[in-house]
């Protein structure tokens, strides 16, 4: 059994443009790949898929985006957690967010 559902947030040098959640399927992962590569200004070889190490949670994910030859950075929670300092708030949308900051190597976002 896996999480039913993913959250994806797309970071550009503006910062948020984009965000959706998905059915963790291969159909759902298609859907929003689509979407993403309809983005103005998005580019498969410039973009970078980052995500927490959660085993089985991202099996569905790593395999399409890995088939794809689209470039994968998974890391541990603890690791994005401590690098984003005190935070309140958290689900699974704050933590998109907080991952995709975490990604583009800015200033953790704070939310309450």
């Amino acid at each position: 059994m896996t999480k039913a559902t993913l959250d994806w947030v797309v970071y550009s040098p503006g910062g948020i443009q984009f965000r959706l959640q998905s059915a963790n399927s291969i159909e759902g992962i298609k859907s929003a790949l689509l979407q993403i590569k309809k983005l103005p200004g998005w580019r498969p070889e410039t973009s970078v898929f980052c995500m927490e190490h959660t085993g089985i949670y991202n099996t569905h994910l790593l395999d399409y985006l890995f088939q794809a030859n689209l470039a994968i950075w998974l890391e541990s929670s603890l690791q994005i957690k401590q690098a984003g300092g005190m935070q309140r708030g958290k689900n699974d949308s704050i933590d998109a967010q907080r991952i995709a900051e975490y990604a583009r190597g800015g200033v953790p976002l704070s939310f309450s």
